[in-house]
């Protein structure tokens, strides 16, 4: 049985897809490899042979997953069909979840991992004003009442002093 860890692969397209495989159901236990691989190379038929360099034999179950919010489908890669179909959701990402197991998967729905994406909020010159014209105002409200004394570090309940 062949085992890796990362392998890249490179033909004649210069764009590249990235194939994260997670093993299920070998003797060593759950296994993860990651791929580099051309877009042109990214076939059935090759993603059958990954499979049998892997471990699994051609009756074994190939999934991939399918993003949705926060959350997965895992979908069956039988025939080119299923794919084509990998190959469109993930178009844009050009990374694919693979899950590889020796038992067919009755739950198709799996957590993933979100992507993680800056928060990005744009920077408006009106609401800077406002902003700082309320910081202003606050530490201008402050300094009186701490100019007064005025329920600085006192307590009142009621009528009663603390």
């Amino acid at each position: 049985m062949l085992k890796f860890d990362t392998i890249v692969i490179f033909g004649s397209s210069d764009q590249t897809w990235t194939l994260y495989f997670t093993c299920e159901g070998l003797p060593g236990g759950q296994e993860s490899s990651t791929i580099t691989i051309t877009r042109a190379d990214l076939t059935l038929s090759n993603l059958l042979a990954i499979k049998l360099q892997l471990g699994y034999r051609v009756r074994d179950y190939l999934y991939y997953k399918r993003r949705c919010g926060n959350a997965a489908t895992l979908h069956e890669i039988e025939e080119e069909v299923n794919a084509d179909a990998m190959i469109a959701c993930n178009e844009e990402e050009r990374q694919v979840r693979l899950l590889l197991s020796k038992e067919q998967k009755i739950d198709q729905n799996v957590n993933i991992t979100p992507l993680k994406v800056p928060g990005r909020r744009p920077i408006r010159e009106e609401n800077i004003d406002e902003d700082e014209e309320s910081i202003d105002a606050y530490k201008e409200w402050l300094h009186v009442m701490h100019k007064e004394n005025r329920f600085m570090g006192k307590c009142y309940v009621g009528l009663l002093y603390i």
